[in-house]
């Protein structure tokens, strides 16, 4: 698997400097030769030939360069992120920028002059999503390759409760790694498996001789309830028969906001830190939502009226469906949407829902009370469309958690409280990651994930990511 890896290693950051300096050609070639007469007669630019292709290719290179070592700084390359697809474009649009920012500066010093800006502007967004497209097909074919050669990581869980489970199912569908489950095992100091298919070891070191006799690779500890003596036993005897390992740290319960992990005279800590969103970070956020939601609006004008042409059509008035939602600090407002269900549809709610699904939060894939043009505006999500005006009056974001239904809020643990310090979004990671199809649970651990890692780059991230989303329809009825 070494082997694997060391290649994976080198392919893909090959792969980045290809596609980087294919960007710039490409933005050459749109430059000069597509495009070379519409720009002139709109903005006055000449074609000017001074510096041709090579000069182009150097640049090219440069930036690649420096791309590749900023992704290798600010971690793109490592192969398991907490929300893996809106963790990684993140990265790549924030190193993006800052490359273009840089070879922008180069071009200048070294006096290329005519060097063509529009290159640049093309290279930024162009350059990210094709580094992010190229690193999705990698990363898939990489762990099917892997995977069908039996040259996976295999993995053991010491444990075998709700984490272990969501860790394995997590590793199954979303690390680019690998990974092959070969278990899971306790021993003598756990007690019985419990379960049939735990396996239950006396002694450790009948464990670690069945842990050398299949091949683990690592063994991933998951089990909260080993006391820290038993804890710190475990991990030495890792460390003595050369096994890998991960451990959980069981923290998550019971911190309730951001922190980060310090170390006072050789004592490592755990403090509190301000929330990424907040003071002039709200500021920032509250420009970019107002810069661009009014273009954006003025340009879906015209599918607007003619989503609500549909409807009326369809089962007349009323046009737009109002709810009173749950905002930053426990403001109530008015939701506004595309009425998608007949009229009164919300109190025949609790009749068609099964009795295993959330009450508040599950929608039916095969809903009657839907209408023929709400079917078709949910699938592309034109319903919440009007939520545009939401973001304008304030009470909402472009991008930020679900918005809140003061009944949902009701059976909030003090821990899930955290959501509503910041402005619920039109989009978010729970969008993104497959919306309706996510379990209460994972939506939860999502928009919590969101609040304590904002960043502008993550909002770019999950927009640019919401329109895949929207045509894909994943999740979405």
């Amino acid at each position: 698997m070494k082997k694997n890896v060391t290649t994976a290693s080198f392919l893909l950051p090959l792969g980045d400097f290809i596609l980087i300096v294919g960007v710039f050609i490409m933005g050459y070639w749109l430059r000069h030769f597509v495009l070379s007469d519409l720009l002139e007669s709109m903005f006055g630019l000449s074609n000017d030939f001074r510096l041709g292709l090579p000069n182009y290719i150097v640049s090219g290179s440069v930036m690649a360069c420096m791309e590749l070592m900023m992704f290798r700084a600010f971690r793109v390359y490592r192969q398991e992120f907490c929300i893996a697809s809106v963790e990684e474009m993140s990265s790549i649009l924030r190193v993006s920028f800052i490359a273009v920012i840089i070879t922008f500066a180069f071009t200048f010093a070294s006096r290329q002059l005519m060097f063509s800006r529009f290159v640049l502007i093309f290279a930024f967004p162009t350059t990210s999503i094709a580094v992010y497209i190229w690193h999705g097909l990698f990363h898939k074919f990489f762990r099917w390759f892997s995977l069908k050669s039996g040259r996976g990581i295999k993995v053991a869980f010491y444990g075998h409760g709700i984490y272990a489970r969501e860790l394995e199912e997590y590793m199954q569908s979303n690390v680019s790694i690998p990974y092959m489950t070969a278990g899971f095992i306790t021993s003598g100091r756990t007690g019985n498996a419990g379960s049939e298919d735990v396996l239950s070891f006396e002694t450790d070191s009948l464990m670690f001789e069945w842990l050398h006799d299949n091949d683990i690779d690592k063994l991933i500890i998951t089990e909260p309830d080993l006391s820290r003596e038993d804890t710190a036993g475990l991990l030495y005897n890792c460390e003595q028969e050369n096994i890998s390992y991960k451990l959980l740290a069981d923290i998550s319960e019971i911190v309730t906001r951001t922190t980060r992990v310090i170390h006072m005279g050789g004592i490592t800590m755990i403090e509190s830190v301000p929330p990424p969103l907040s003071g002039s970070s709200m500021i920032l956020k509250r420009i970019f939502d107002i810069v661009f939601t009014i273009p954006v609006a003025i340009i879906l004008l015209p599918l607007g009226f003619l989503v609500a042409a549909a409807i009326v059509i369809d089962s007349g008035f009323p046009v737009f469906y109002v709810q009173t939602r749950l905002g930053r600090e426990h403001r109530e407002f008015r939701l506004i949407k595309f009425r998608s269900m007949k009229v009164g549809a919300h109190s025949e709610k609790k009749n068609l829902l099964p009795e295993d699904k959330h009450e508040l939060l599950s929608k039916l894939k095969k809903d009657p009370r839907v209408t023929s043009v709400g079917r078709f505006i949910r699938k592309f999500s034109l319903d919440e469309l009007p939520q545009l005006l939401n973001v304008l009056a304030g009470s909402m974001s472009l991008v930020g958690p679900r918005p809140h239904v003061p009944e949902e809020v009701k059976r909030y643990s003090i821990k899930h409280f955290k959501k509503l310090e910041v402005l619920p979004g039109m989009t978010g990671v729970c969008q993104v990651s497959g919306r309706n199809d996510l379990s209460y649970r994972e939506m939860v651990k999502l928009d919590l994930y969101y609040v304590d890692n904002w960043s502008i780059w993550m909002d770019l991230s999950i927009l640019t990511m919401t329109v895949p989303a929207i045509l894909l329809r994943r999740g979405a009825y």
